[in-house]
């Protein structure tokens, strides 16, 4: 996936943000590879703000992207394209040994414990997610009511999952309340999918919480789990356990019953600051290795924390009935009529515990039924349009453009390249 040029711009806000950026490199253009997971529509802002610096500093940089972990075809661009400069997140033995065998500048974002062996003009990113942790806790502090809290830890619990669960417990202690951690037992966890085994002992766990309990877990995938397993337990969610996970990947916070709150990262920050670091190293900088806060942009709050009140009963119930008629052209007054309440008071609702209204959850859900129809069908827009819920194709365009921040055609071209 190739990205345009950058251009040059005047954009002051953006200068403000990288004050000490280094002079422009002048010749021909450089050609940079991104190799760092980019397929959430978050995470694919890394790239936009690695794009972002480069206009900002006046560089005419050719970016390649590789958003998905593929260590062949990693290597092949290694060895073939011979890139000026790398940007990569991928953590893997394979990955190392091949980084080693170059000479060209390399900025590498640590996730975990482990480092590539030092060499010259490569600058290491140590990246602290300890700002997620306590975004969580503000946000179920914000609602209160819980008697414990919880932190649902990834698989294998890497480095960066303990330091979000660290930073979580540290952030709710002074609640005096019980902490509990979950852990994968090995073999239990394999290919990122859950086995039987895990989804009884992950019940299990949540069982054993003080209700109401707030649950943190370190990534969308594992709130997803933590719902499962509710399930299992036959826990109400929010009322008996509310959970929040991390990446506001859309598609999987809201493809499931009730849908997954997320805190969402920055990731155009952390795009902009190791574009940063590689242009400093590519003019000659030495290279350093040094802690990054990866920064948080919010907390897409949706019904799997809501309040346990009325109010959040009622967005949970509104969320649920969308997901079922929102294709089928339903419009707000629709919903409220159906939940036997007054639109202005479902509004306010929504305004209070889901950060958007009533009609912006119609239109995200079929902004999703579209996205499903792109990536799984062959479909003209103008049959997706239908099946989906709009009116017209050329209001989805639009919309779908605004609030995706790309073209339909783009977007299914981006699928059928990840496959």
């Amino acid at each position: 996936m190739r990205r345009s040029e950058s251009r040059k711009s005047g954009d002051a806000g953006m200068a403000a943000r990288c004050p000490e950026r280094p002079p422009s490199i002048t010749g021909r253009k450089p050609r940079i590879l991104v190799a760092h997971w980019m397929i959430a529509p978050d995470s694919k802002r890394f790239l936009d703000g690695v794009e972002a610096y480069a206009r900002t500093a006046g560089l005419e940089w050719d970016l390649e992207a590789l958003p998905l972990y593929q260590v062949e075809t990693m290597r092949l661009a290694l060895e073939t394209q011979r890139p000026d400069g790398v940007i990569t997140g991928y953590d893997s033995a394979e990955v190392n040994s091949s980084l080693a065998k170059t000479s060209m500048p390399v900025v590498f974002l640590r996730h975990g414990s482990q480092e590539p062996p030092p060499r010259p003009r490569l600058t290491v990113l140590r990246l602290d997610f300890g700002e997620t942790g306590r975004a969580a806790a503000r946000h179920f502090l914000s609602r209160g009511g819980y008697r414990s809290f919880g932190f649902v830890e990834a698989t294998r619990d890497p480095e960066w999952s303990r330091s979000r669960g660290d930073a979580f417990r540290n952030a709710v202690a002074a609640t005096k309340l019980p902490f509990l951690r979950f852990s994968a037992k090995d073999g239990t966890y394999q290919a990122s999918v859950a086995s039987r085994e895990e989804f009884a002992a992950l019940a299990q766990w949540l069982s054993s919480l003080p209700k109401p309990a707030a649950v943190f877990a370190a990534t969308d995938e594992r709130a997803r789990d933590t719902l499962l397993s509710c399930r299992e337990a036959g826990l109400d969610v929010p009322r008996a356990v509310a959970i929040l996970g991390v990446n506001n990947d859309d598609f999987t916070c809201s493809h499931i019953f009730p849908n997954l709150s997320s805190v969402a990262l920055d990731q155009a920050a952390l795009g902009r600051a190791a574009a940063q670091e590689l242009h400093r190293v590519m003019l000659g900088g030495p290279a350093v290795r040094k802690d990054c806060k990866v920064a948080v942009s919010g907390v897409a709050a949706r019904a799997s924390t809501a309040a346990p009140s009325p109010g959040g009963r009622l967005v949970a119930a509104a969320l649920e009935w969308i997901d079922r008629h929102a294709c089928d052209g339903a419009n707000a007054a629709e919903v409220a009529r159906a939940l036997g309440v007054s639109k202005s008071l479902l509004d306010l609702r929504f305004r209070e515990l889901h950060e958007g209204s009533v009609h912006d959850a119609l239109v995200m859900r079929r902004l999703r039924e579209v996205q499903r129809l792109l990536r799984d069908t062959k479909d003209p827009i103008e049959r997706i349009c239908g099946a989906a819920g709009f009116n017209d194709s050329s209001g989805l365009r639009r919309t779908f453009r605004a609030r995706v921040g790309t073209s339909m055609r783009e977007w299914r071209s981006g699928c059928l390249n990840a496959k």
